[in-house]
């Protein structure tokens, strides 16, 4: 009775041991309907990546709990505009991801230097827009998402919890050990 208590209480405290572990993903979104052209372009294509932890074991991967963020070539969303990018702005207004969901966010960045200044703003499942104005002129891009803009992403670490597997070991020995002991009847 007590080894059962003892066994009980080993595999509550790894269960309640065990944490998330930050994952990375790698996204697309490929078709647009590009304003500019005023057409559809199926090669148009917004890319990126994120890692983020779910702190809170809820299956949702929140604005709180990124790492980092990147898409379209950027410079990294987490600690922008610090040190040696102090003329690099960017903001996440939104995030949040389920796996077997949709990617929603929302983001701007801007560059400002005496020769010129760039800014986007791509709000998921609506617009991608980017301003590049200089002395020589403005060159101005904006897709809209349609219902022909597929999506795309994969978990580029995704490996079980160490904690996960030593929970599976842990219960494998058990049944083991429940088994031989059923074979070997009472004492």
């Amino acid at each position: 009775m007590f080894s059962r208590l003892i066994g009980a209480a080993a595999l509550a405290g790894c269960a309640a041991a065990a944490q998330a572990v930050p994952i990375e993903f790698q996204f697309s979104y490929t078709g647009f309907y590009d304003k500019v052209a005023d057409r559809f372009d199926p090669a148009a294509l917004i890319a990126g990546s994120f890692i983020a932890d779910d702190l809170n074991g809820d299956g949702l991967f929140a604005k709180e709990e990124l790492i980092s963020f990147k898409h379209n070539g950027s410079n990294d969303y987490i600690g922008c505009g610090v040190g040696e990018q102090y003329y690099w702005k960017c903001t996440i207004d939104r995030f949040g991801y389920r796996i077997g969901s949709p990617l929603k966010f929302a983001t701007t960045w801007s560059i400002t230097d005496v020769a010129y200044q760039v800014n986007s703003s791509t709000i998921t499942g609506e617009e991608y827009v980017y301003n590049y104005r200089s002395a020589n002129g403005v060159d101005t891009r904006g897709w809209l998402w349609t219902d022909q803009t597929r999506f795309a992403i994969e978990a580029v670490n995704a490996v079980p919890e160490p904690l996960s597997l030593a929970l599976l070991a842990i219960g494998a020995a058990g049944l083991g050990m429940a088994r031989r002991r059923r074979r070997a009847g009472p004492r």
